[in-house]
């Protein structure tokens, strides 16, 4: 919720904070508000931000998350003000944020040794004993100690580009001409 700072007791507590209305506030910026929002009770570094009914993340997805920048990212890249506008009843909502997925090749042979009544962390151990899966000092964050790498996968982050002159807020229907 957007406007004077207030919080409020109860199972879901609520505030509200101000951010600029041209959406030049960055999302560590809107995590750095809600973290002083909240007394400094949870760091931002802890929280998940989501948007909209769908509830799209923003920002990092997991503690540690390297894939993301959230000096650079901004509200208006997420068109997050204009949807406010035309839906004043959506909120943008706060969690804690999950822990990060399993290290590659892990959920694999944990799932494979469940499924066979073995002990899934025996399976892991042994699975990285054959290098069947790499050893957590050779992986990148949030994993292990290498830098990360950013790569082609990592765009389902980035938010949307729409084209110049283009708004998905814009009810406008344009002419078709028949050729």
């Amino acid at each position: 919720m957007f406007g004077h700072t207030i919080l409020s007791k109860g199972p879901d507590p609520e505030c509200s904070i101000s951010v600029a209305a041209d959406g030049s506030d960055s999302v560590q910026d809107v995590k750095r508000k809600i973290e002083e929002a909240f007394g400094g009770t949870i760091s931002r570094d802890q929280l998940l931000l989501y948007f909209g009914p769908n509830e799209r993340c923003i920002g990092k997805q997991y503690l540690g998350d390297p894939t993301v920048d959230e000096s650079a990212q901004t509200l208006s890249q997420f068109s997050i003000l204009g949807w406010l506008q035309r839906f004043p009843h959506w909120r943008l909502g706060v969690r804690l944020m999950p822990a990060a997925p399993p290290a590659p090749g892990v959920a694999t042979f944990r799932a494979a040794a469940m499924s066979e009544g073995k002990d899934p962390d025996q399976a892991v151990q042994e699975a990285r004993a054959k290098g069947e899966i790499p050893a957590l000092m050779a992986l990148p964050a949030p994993w292990g100690p290498k830098p990360y790498v950013a790569s082609a996968a990592d765009a389902a982050h980035a938010p949307a580009k729409y084209p110049e002159g283009f708004s998905p807020l814009d009810d406008t229907v344009k002419p078709v001409l028949a050729v």
